[in-house]
């Protein structure tokens, strides 16, 4: 007779198999006279075999399907304890069903190096040459189990099956051994498609798993990218880690670029020395301890005797940018595969999210400042005057070239009279807006103050008087001032803190100094000093900020008071205007591949020839 495929895959073929032989043992036995009843027994076992077959095929849950095979092979051979292994992996199986025994009886999995493919006893089992094998069957003796039953299938064995004694006593009969080998034969492809629906049902968990934890991942990153608040983002991952992980203690370490710095802690108690904590800023891989993975180093140890168990970096564009470090889970339990692949995305969208926040903050910061630079920049241009009075029989010169950092230099040249005129220069402390407005006081006081015609020195203390009333502590001027007496060809001069000044008088040069403190660092400065010059013809003064001798090379370098006084020597017989770029392109030659630092401001006085 012949089978098709799909009745041998059903397990028709074995019940037809023990059918056909059943029938040639009843002729056998009928022959030999020796029990009438073993016809029926046959009859039965068929019936059974094929009520086997029918549940079985139509199931695909492992566990119904296993409980159905114990059950009938334990209710058909009145046996009291039975169980079921399947095939996990390459040689290894996996106990799935049990009746009778308690779990704490048998080791979960077993390693079986055999492709047995009929009924094995127990005993023969302890006997064997295989460590392995004779493990098992020591563990199944102990268990009472008397046989074991292989489920093949295609020349793999998919499960096996064990009995015990059957509770009368008696021994497994050979028609009995040809029962469960046809229940195994039954079985096995029942086994073999229960295990593959299970795979994939196992995957398609995962996969749910996985877009769950997508699903998840892209809300969070959502989330943490409509703000901008460090605290916010980092508050975010929290509730995932507390809630997602179930991890209640944790760290959070950022990098600045140069070291990592603590933005959360979870765990009040931890205590580790900074200088191990900054040996984790170039980490790349998880650190994850467990009984298998203990500490191998210095840091490791600190950290596992600190209460740290697991350790994840925090990659942004593939570079570490920071460290979460993750105490003990609620419930004790290690983190999966699947979750270390959900920690090592939450930390990445994390820092990724801290790295956002960090950029547009400089961003802002950085509109902010230029902003204020403009604002500043218009300012100080504002207070500049916008031309300088022609003075008969003298000349002058000013510049005033801003840095990227606008600061408070000044100038001013005031006609106070036919024959009079007030030159005034004053550097104020700090940069940007407020040295702007500071400047613009300085001014206020300047041409409020110098048309009075007040001495000197008086001038100065009452733009003092008002400088140090209307700033704090932190903010002051130099300034140099003087009045010009073209009759009298004279330059009467006080000096408040300010970089002296070069009176170049014939081949002298001369460093004008006379004066007393820089503006607004006290109410009551001891009394301003003042003096006079006459200017020959030729003579030059050279007034100057210290963007000009403080001025720094590449090599940072000082541009330096020698080289600009040996400078001025040398412009002896060249007019303002040559004077004053001969000067600026020295400077600049000398600062060339440098970042301007500070502003350049230079006004010069010189009596025609």
């Amino acid at each position: 007779m012949v089978l098709t495929d799909a009745a041998r895959r059903s397990g028709f073929f074995c019940i037809f198999f023990y059918l056909h032989h059943g029938t040639h043992d009843r002729a056998h036995i009928s022959m030999n006279n020796e029990s009438n009843s073993s016809a029926q027994d046959i009859i039965s076992d068929s019936a059974a075999l094929l009520e086997l077959s029918s549940i079985l095929n139509a199931a695909t849950d492992l566990d119904f399907i296993l409980g159905n095979i114990l059950l009938s092979c334990m209710g058909k051979l009145m046996v009291s304890r039975g169980v079921v292994f399947v095939e996990k992996g390459a040689q290894q199986y996996s106990l799935r069903s049990i009746k009778g025994l308690t779990v704490t009886e048998l080791e979960d999995n077993y390693f079986l190096p055999v492709g047995w493919d009929h009924v094995q006893k127990v005993t023969d089992l302890v006997g064997s040459g295989n460590e392995a094998i004779r493990s098992f069957g020591n563990c199944a003796k102990d268990c009472g189990l008397e046989i074991i039953i292989p489920m093949r299938l295609e020349e793999r064995m998919v499960g096996i099956i064990g009995l015990s004694r059957k509770v009368t006593g008696t021994a497994f009969a050979s028609a009995d051994l040809k029962f469960l080998e046809s229940v195994a034969a039954v079985a096995a492809t029942a086994v073999k498609s229960a295990l593959v629906i299970e795979e994939l049902r196992i995957v398609n968990r995962r996969l749910d798993s996985k877009v769950q934890e997508m699903n998840t991942l892209f809300e969070i990153s959502r989330e943490m990218n409509t703000t901008f608040d460090p605290e916010a983002i980092l508050r975010i991952m929290s509730y995932a880690l507390m809630g997602q992980l179930r991890v209640m203690h944790y760290l959070v370490y950022t990098s600045d670029g140069e070291r990592l710095n603590l933005s959360l802690s979870k765990m009040p108690e931890f205590s580790i020395e900074d200088a191990l904590v900054q040996q984790l800023q170039a980490q790349h891989e998880t650190i994850l301890f467990s009984e298998i993975r203990t500490p191998e180093n210095e840091v490791e140890t600190a950290l596992h005797d600190a209460g740290i168990l697991t350790v994840v970096p925090m990659l942004s564009q593939n570079q570490p940018r920071g460290v979460l470090c993750l105490g003990a889970r609620v419930g004790g339990e290690q983190f999966d595969g699947l979750e270390l692949e959900y920690l090592h995305a939450l930390a990445n969208i994390t820092i990724s999210a801290l790295e956002n926040a960090r950029l547009v903050k400089e961003t802002i910061e950085k509109q902010r400042i230029e902003k204020e630079l403009s604002v500043a920049t218009s300012i100080q241009k504002g207070l500049l005057p916008k031309a300088i009075p022609e003075i008969e029989g003298y000349e002058i010169a000013a510049i005033n070239e801003s840095s990227q950092q606008v600061g408070g230099d000044y100038y001013d040249v005031l006609q106070l009279s036919e024959h009079e005129f007030l030159l005034a220069i004053g550097d104020v402390s700090g940069k940007g807006i407020p040295a702007s407005l500071l400047m613009a006081n300085v001014q206020a006081a300047l041409r409020t103050i110098g048309p009075l015609r007040l001495d000197l020195r008086e001038a100065t203390t009452r733009i003092n008087a008002l400088i140090y009333g209307n700033t704090g502590a932190d903010k002051f001027i130099t300034f140099f001032w003087g009045i010009l007496n073209t009759n009298a060809h004279t330059f009467e001069y006080v000096n408040a803190g300010h970089n002296p000044p070069y009176h170049m008088h014939g081949e002298e040069c001369l460093e004008l100094s006379e004066g007393g403190l820089i503006l607004g660092i006290m109410g009551t400065p001891p009394p301003y000093a003042s003096q006079q010059l006459y200017l020959d013809k030729g003579d030059i003064v050279v007034t100057f900020t210290d963007g000009v001798n403080e001025a720094m090379s590449a090599e940072m370098e000082e541009f330096s008071d020698e080289r600009l006084k040996a400078l001025v020597a040398e412009c002896a017989s060249l007019s303002a205007d040559e004077t004053l770029q001969r000067i600026k392109d020295e400077v600049h030659a000398f600062t060339q591949g440098a970042a301007q630092s500070d502003d350049i401001t230079m006004l010069i006085l010189r009596r025609s020839p």
